[in-house]
């Protein structure tokens, strides 16, 4: 749609009660309405917006009586004004040429829209009009028409860029680029074959000289094996028949392939050892550092008594899998009195031994108290190793966070020692 001001499409002209004292437009002159504003001073001198901003930003007066004015919230909204504003008669825009002759619109008389609406009834009407100027809808980058709404079949019937089937292959192809599908894509469009004259679609062609053409001048299929000979197809048979030296060929050509079976089975089981090494690296470099964030703690402390733990979600290192075990009243009657907390490595039992450094530091609202011990264990199977007197309950409450107790969890695989020796 052309860009256009509600003062260039009223029925009548509007008397200068509805114009701004300093640009003269009316104060309420574009869309959205609701975003514009009738503002005037205490003394009822009207400006529009703008140039209230603009007289705001030089000084803080009235431009016509000096009256003080420190920002556009002390203004005074003019509603009376507004609603007449509302009421006046407008042609709809879409009633004009989507271009301007010396900045001025041009009334479309024979395809323009001819309603006349109120400028309150402006936006309603606009959402629905049927003559807005629109895009083309298939190609907008290649199709440069501008055209109404309602004239969208006329522009579809003639457009170039529409998207129509192929009347060979049913392939939908924009139908500017017809032509060229038809000599350099359609798969149906009979050719002749250059060797044999015979006709086939084009997708068939391929395949035809590729493979079944007696015509087409092949090598012989023992080439690999030395054979330089090119024959047409349809002597390939008398070829192989008449020739004593293809055996020999032949041989070539399954020891060539020999070497190469014998080349890949020693780059696999490189790969293989090459894998595994990688394996042992991934597990014996990670590490995890999180925390662990337990809710509600007060309810916890009463709701697990002595012996009773609560367990972390797992979480992994490599391949290994561990959590955390956190008995709130003590693990057994000779820790009662105490918070224990102890490691687990989640593995069936195994010969291999994993070496883990860990640490646990219960976070205190103060960085510099909050407490922390550090511990290292052999696992073979899953068997806690921990604290079994981390903290004295009677002491946790310092460690209470908004209802929260929150653990630093860091855990380190080390990774085993080994031997060098020389013979």
């Amino acid at each position: 749609m052309i860009d256009y001001k509600i003062n260039e499409i009223l029925v009548k002209q509007l008397n200068d009660d509805y114009n701004c004292s300093i640009c003269v437009d009316p104060v309420l002159n574009s869309l959205p309405l609701e975003q514009h504003q009738a503002l005037s001073c205490k003394n009822g001198h009207l400006l529009c917006q703008a140039c209230w901003g603009k007289q705001l930003a030089l000084r803080k007066e009235c431009c016509i009586c000096k009256i003080k004015v420190e920002s556009i919230s002390e203004l005074c909204r003019n509603i009376f004004l507004e609603k007449g504003f509302r009421n006046k008669k407008v042609h709809c825009p879409n009633g004009f040429e989507n271009f301007k002759v010396d900045e001025k619109l041009i009334k479309d008389e024979s395809d323009g829209c001819k309603s006349v609406i109120t400028i309150d009834q402006l936006e309603s009407h606009l959402r629905e009009c049927e003559f807005v100027f629109i895009e083309c809808p298939n190609d907008p980058i290649r199709c440069k028409d501008k055209f109404r709404k309602n004239q969208t079949d006329k522009h579809m019937n003639k457009c170039q860029y529409v998207t129509i089937n192929c009347e060979h292959c049913k392939e939908p192809v924009i139908k500017n680029d017809m032509p060229t599908h038809i000599e350099n894509d359609c798969s149906i469009i009979s050719l002749e074959c250059e060797f044999c004259k015979d006709k086939f679609g084009r997708r068939s062609l391929e395949n035809h000289i590729a493979n079944e053409c007696p015509n087409v001048v092949i090598d012989c299929p023992h080439k690999e094996g030395g054979c330089t000979a090119r024959i047409k197809r349809c002597y390939l048979s008398q070829h192989l028949t008449e020739e004593d030296n293809h055996i020999r060929y032949m041989q070539k050509i399954i020891e060539k392939h020999r070497i190469q079976v014998e080349e890949s089975d020693r780059i696999i089981k490189k790969l293989r050892v090459d894998y595994k090494e990688l394996e042992k690296r991934v597990e014996i470099t990670s590490r995890y550092k999180g925390n662990w964030t337990i809710e509600n703690w007060s309810q916890k402390l009463t709701h697990y008594p002595n012996n009773e733990r609560l367990k972390s979600p797992y979480f992994c290192i490599g391949s290994k899998s561990f959590y955390v075990g956190l008995y709130p009243n003590g693990f057994n009657q000779t820790n009662a009195g105490f918070m224990s907390i102890f490691l687990h490595l989640y593995e069936k039992p195994s010969t291999s031994t994993t070496v883990v450094r860990f640490s646990f530091e219960l976070l205190h609202s103060d960085p510099t108290k909050s407490l922390k011990f550090e511990k290292s264990n052999k696992y073979t199977e899953n068997k806690g190793s921990g604290f079994s007197q981390f903290i004295d309950i009677k002491m946790i409450n310092n460690f209470i966070i908004d209802g929260k107790l929150t653990i630093n969890i860091d855990v380190e695989v080390i990774p085993p020692s080994s031997s060098l020796v020389t013979k």
